[in-house]
């Protein structure tokens, strides 16, 4: 698919015969790839007598390009057209004794999981599918907290793209204005001495709307709030240039304490009244901020509560 997408990344009219010859294949088979683009939500224009077109401008991710934007030379980078889950692809390569830090992407994913198992919706080509793994030397304790210091990465870059009210929201997702614009996905390979960590990011560069209808929450992506859409490979290696900083911190002893007061200045549910939901019971109280470790701190009857990560969501009362 990647090979006809490229052909057709300008925007312009192609003939049938002109995709045939530059892959190499017959028009009956360039028709079938474009039905297979149309199946997994690309849209075609076809007109008879000039051929077929996408109709935007379309431009894929490449290695060469990530470079290009400064993405540190250390990053071993893994890009694919479609795949399962790029955390899944990850973790077999660090099985596989892959040298790391390591950065894989897609253009589509097919089974992508958020938080507490929900499907995630990346869209072709169009929006950010990232899994980055480190690792790290000591045990599962030098990571704690990783996840909100990524949420802080993630608005560092955000914020250098010029998106304005950029907010965090415990634990893992990113908003802007109150509308999710991404969310983070970390997961743990570990032994007694070390562990590699990967942390999976979706980020909405630019969604349609009847891909997201069956979304229940307010969502945002940054095509809608900047002038133009931003180039998805300077954006990638933005993110992975903020992750190789912050687990180089980690790794030499910055944990999230040092990211404590930057996360809470974006702490969208700071002093808010909230629900926290777990297994098996509902919490009310007010939210009121981070601890050092990166347990949510809530105020109950005069007392304040660490609540830690896993399967907790939160919520305004009154939303």
């Amino acid at each position: 698919m990647r090979d006809i997408l490229t052909l057709l990344s300008d925007s312009q009219f192609h003939s049938g015969e002109e995709l045939g010859k530059e892959i190499g294949v017959s028009r009956a088979a360039i028709w079938k790839k474009l039905k297979k683009l149309e199946s997994i939500g690309v849209r075609v224009h076809s007109v008879k007598g000039r051929g077929y077109r996408l109709p935007n401008k379309l431009t894929l991710l490449e290695e060469s390009r990530l470079r290009d934007e400064g993405l540190n030379s250390t990053v071993s980078v893994n890009i694919q057209f479609e795949t399962g889950s790029t955390n899944g692809d990850l973790k077999q390569y660090i099985n596989q004794n892959g040298s790391l830090p390591a950065l894989f992407v897609c253009e589509r994913q097919v089974q992508g999981k958020g938080r507490r198992g929900r499907s995630w919706e990346g869209g072709v080509a169009r929006n950010i599918i990232m899994s980055f793994a480190w690792g790290f030397e000591g045990g599962v304790a030098v990571v704690e907290g990783l996840s909100l210091a990524v949420g802080v990465a993630v608005a560092n870059v955000l914020d250098e793209l010029g998106i304005a009210g950029v907010g965090l929201k415990w634990p893992n997702d990113v908003q802007v204005e109150g509308k999710k614009i991404a969310g983070i996905l970390l997961e743990m390979v570990a032994d007694q001495d070390a562990c590699q960590v990967i942390v999976g990011i979706g980020l909405n560069v630019e969604m349609l709307d009847d891909e997201m209808s069956a979304i229940d929450q307010p969502w945002t992506d940054l095509a809608s709030r900047l002038p133009q859409t931003p180039d998805r490979n300077r954006v990638l290696a933005l993110l992975a240039n903020e992750l190789v900083a912050i687990c180089e911190n980690f790794s030499n002893g910055k944990g999230i304490e040092y990211y404590q007061k930057m996360w809470q200045k974006r702490d969208v549910m700071l002093n808010q009244p909230v629900t926290v939901t777990s297994v098996g019971q509902q919490l009310k109280g007010t939210a009121r901020g981070i601890d050092a470790h990166g347990a949510l701190l809530l105020e109950r009857d005069g007392k304040i509560e660490s609540l830690h990560g896993g399967e907790v969501s939160v919520r305004r009362q009154n939303q």
